[in-house]
């Protein structure tokens, strides 16, 4: 009986002692306390493409896959538009805005225009208008995370073409995985937002016939 009793104290203290060590949460890096990550929202799966399509007549449709030739298409619900899930990854919450930027631009071969051919917006129809350097910007509120969807419409007039969605300008080519500071996107005396590598050049939408 003794035997037993000494087992079953030495096993309370085990356990009180294992809790002890990891009941708080620990904060972490400082210099990381106001760096933030965004990305498009892939059902979690970060090799993912994500492909849009859009006929004359407003059908569409999109799919995900390993590339942007594979994958189940699968129809919108909105005739004319691609509906785009773009995702802030954070555990804070500020008392200031944080806001990232992507770039919509035609693939080679294409010469579709912003604003006769498509237009960009919010989830809401508020259309968003890009600045001198070709990026449109996304406010996240107190930096909570979440995921907004933006939207590409196309004119019922436009021609067929191709756009790509970046979250990457461009203008500075890829992301080097070796460099954290090109996956650097906008960055304030409050915060830094940075991009996911693997979410440069994998969003596409084509206008077809």
């Amino acid at each position: 009986m003794k035997k037993i009793l000494f087992i079953l104290t030495a096993a309370v203290v085990l356990f009180t002692t294992g809790c002890a060590k990891f009941n708080t949460w620990e904060d972490g890096l400082p210099e990381m306390e106001h760096v933030y990550y965004i990305g498009f929202y892939k059902t979690n799966i970060a090799t993912d493409h994500l492909s849009y399509e859009i006929d004359q007549n407003g059908n569409a449709r999109w799919r995900y896959g390993a590339s942007a030739t594979v994958g189940t298409w699968r129809a919108t619900e909105e005739a004319w538009v691609a509906t785009i899930p773009i995702q802030l990854y954070s555990e804070r919450v500020r008392d200031y805005d944080a806001v990232n930027y992507f770039w919509v631009y035609n693939l080679e071969g294409s010469s579709l225009t912003e604003g006769t051919d498509y237009t960009v917006t919010l989830e809401d129809g508020t259309e968003l208008t890009p600045d001198a350097n070709g990026a449109y910007s996304l406010t996240w509120p107190e930096t909570k995370k979440g995921i907004q969807n933006i939207k590409i419409k196309r004119a019922a007039t436009a021609p067929n073409g191709s756009l790509r969605v970046n979250l990457y300008d461009p203008a500075k080519g890829a992301p080097v995985m070796t460099d954290l500071s090109t996956t650097i996107q906008n960055q304030t005396a409050e915060y830094e937002i940075r991009c996911m590598t693997h979410d440069n050049d994998r969003v596409m939408v084509t206008f077809t016939d």
